[in-house]
This record gives C-alpha cells, sequence and structure tokens, in this order.
C-alpha cells in the first residue's frame, strides 16, 4: 500500500517516485522528511535549476552525484538531463556529455560495403542536407 501524500502541491507521480525511492536505504526517511519540512521541499522543488540548489534535509552533503539524479528524477522528470550530464561527465569524462558535430565526409571515407554509415540523433537533428550535400 502506498502511504498518503502529505501535501497537496506533490503530483501523484511525483509522490509515487519518492514511495519508490524510499525503498533505497539513502532515502528511507525521504517520505518523512518532506512531510516534516513542506515549505524547504516545495521551495527547492519550485526554483528554476533544482539539481544546482542546495536540497532539504542534507541531502546536498550525503548524495553523490547518481543518487541526486535518482532524487531529481523523482521530483523533476524536466531537469533529468543535466544531472545525467553532470553524472556521465564525473564517471566518463566530459568528452562524453558534449555534442558532436557530425563530419559527413570523415564517415564517408571511414565506410565501405561492409560498414555501413550510422548517425544517432539528437530530437530535431535532421542530417538529410548533409547526406545531400555529400552525395553532389
Amino acid at each position: 500500500t502506498c502511504p498518503p501524500k502529505s501535501s497537496k502541491w506533490i503530483t501523484d507521480m511525483t509522490w509515487l517516485n519518492l514511495v519508490e525511492l524510499s525503498k533505497l536505504p539513502q532515502f528511507s526517511d525521504i517520505l518523512t522528511q518532506v512531510s516534516r519540512n513542506d515549505k524547504a521541499w516545495k521551495a527547492w522543488f519550485d526554483s528554476d535549476v533544482p539539481e544546482e540548489t542546495s536540497t532539504p534535509d542534507g541531502y546536498s552533503n550525503s548524495l553523490d552525484t547518481f543518487r541526486k539524479l535518482l532524487l531529481i528524477r523523482s521530483w523533476c522528470p524536466d531537469r533529468v538531463l543535466p544531472q545525467a550530464r553532470k553524472y556521465i561527465i564525473e564517471t566518463m569524462g566530459k568528452k562524453y556529455a558534449e555534442g558532436v558535430i557530425l563530419d559527413m565526409e570523415a564517415m564517408w571515407e571511414e565506410s565501405n560495403l561492409r560498414i555501413p554509415m550510422i548517425c544517432f540523433l539528437s530530437l530535431g537533428s535532421d542530417p538529410t542536407n548533409a547526406i545531400e550535400q555529400l552525395a553532389k
């Protein structure tokens, strides 16, 4: 069973996320902390960049980047990307979190009949013009 929400301003999905998060040892008290410290959590939640803002109840000092990502994901799914980028930079290095400009000429040089050209596209990107330019 799911414990009742502590405040009306918390969405049902957020509360369900917090209930699941509370099953992890680092977040075992989060439901009572949110209930007890409602104003601080609301102020944190309402901030423009909660991933950059000090988290209530000492979580800023006690969580590593991955666990902070879990917390951000539970509260503000729209802010997951910036926190995920921090996690990637911390664990894999900065070059893995930066965008890559597609160099069609270099891809063409590396490809052959057995090595196809494959592009992983980000939302809104369209390599059609670059492919047509290369074909000319």
